[in-house]
């Protein structure tokens, strides 16, 4: 016997308002830091919205979470790394001078 679960409208809901937010940031936001922030919040958002897809089968959803948090880890330490090289480099965190920094 076959049980569907019904997809949690409210939970798919509530991941496109926090990746609303995300773009929000993303798109009015100056600041490397702010926007580097605002990426990881579309992100989750997104995720939030697949979540109740996965949650049918457990052993994919396990899966996915495990991939999920490896390449998470794995960007973050990637933008930060640019992050820190291009302060050392303008002094500013400032998105608006990313085209004056020299090669």
């Amino acid at each position: 016997m076959t049980v569907a679960y019904p997809v949690n409208l409210a939970v798919v809901a509530f991941g496109i308002v926090v990746m609303a937010m995300g773009a929000y940031g993303l798109t009015y936001s100056r600041n490397l830091v702010r926007q580097l922030l605002s990426v990881e919040v579309a992100f989750n958002g997104l995720l939030m919205m697949l979540l109740p897809l996965l949650s049918m089968n457990t052993s994919s959803a396990t899966y996915f979470g495990v991939v999920v948090i490896s390449v998470v880890s794995a960007e973050i330490i990637v933008v930060v790394a640019v992050l820190v090289s291009y302060y050392r480099t303008s002094r500013s965190m400032s998105s608006d001078k990313l085209e004056e920094v020299p090669e």
